[in-house]
């Protein structure tokens, strides 16, 4: 009776499989050199063809969970958003953040909570959750500027006018928003009596939404209106 143990005979089946017999390999007209390397190395090649068809199928595997992931995660958030405001939005929203952290969905969700609170004059609760959110997104998302315009917005209501100062000075460096951080900052600054420095803002927001300059620029026109409350604040600051 054959003393070999059958997973090793099976092994080595698969190897050939793998491989090709030495028969087989002729009949690919390789040359000696390559046939004889083959021959040598049938259990390292056979093991490097699993690991390469285990990889490629983890990583379909994968990709078709996150998409199924990121499908639930858009359905749930919708279904919350359509639920008329009160509890029952506000759990719904939160078991969307709760459950799928890492999607799209999630993110908007504790967005929508931090509002809520907002509305409700909760106002350190809020930053707390715009804040964690901000620190997640990085620079080139374009939520980036409308997060730190929301939470300057907070840190002023706040009290907090150095934090908020920080928001701002962060949001002038994002193209179409120097404007508005301008004057948020001249209405930071006047908050801080910090008069001298309220003035430059409101002067260099003026210079900056000269009418054809933004249209160069490629920023956006800001209306009159909104000029002549800028240039109101700084007439009160030149007297």
């Amino acid at each position: 009776m054959d003393s070999k143990p059958k997973h090793v005979f099976n092994v080595t089946l698969q190897e050939q499989a793998a491989v090709g017999t030495p028969g087989a390999l002729d009949q690919f007209h390789l040359p000696p050199a390559t046939v004889t390397f083959l021959q040598k190395n049938q259990r390292a090649i056979w093991l490097f063809v699993i690991v390469a068809a285990v990889a490629v199928t983890g990583g379909s595997l994968y990709s078709a969970w996150h998409e199924h992931s990121l499908n639930k995660a858009a359905a749930a958030y919708d279904q919350a958003v359509e639920i008329a405001d009160g509890p029952q939005k506000r759990a719904a929203l939160q078991k969307v953040a709760d459950d799928y952290g890492s999607t799209p969905s999630a993110l908007w969700s504790r967005i929508a909570l931090a509002h809520f609170d907002q509305q409700d004059g909760k106002i350190k609760e809020a930053i707390a959750k715009l804040t964690a959110v901000e620190a997640e997104v990085s620079a080139k998302n374009a939520l980036k500027p409308l997060l730190l315009v929301n939470l300057g917005g907070l840190y002023e209501q706040d009290k907090q006018f150095d934090k908020a100062e920080a928001a701002y000075q962060q949001l002038k460096g994002f193209k179409g928003f120097e404007p508005m951080a301008l004057d948020s900052l001249g209405r930071v600054y006047e908050a801080m009596g910090q008069k001298d420095k309220a003035v430059q803002m409101y002067q260099q927001y003026m210079g900056l939404t000269e009418l054809g300059k933004e249209k160069k620029e490629g920023a956006p026109v800001h209306s009159f209106p909104e000029r002549e409350l800028v240039q109101a604040s700084l007439n009160r600051l030149l007297k």
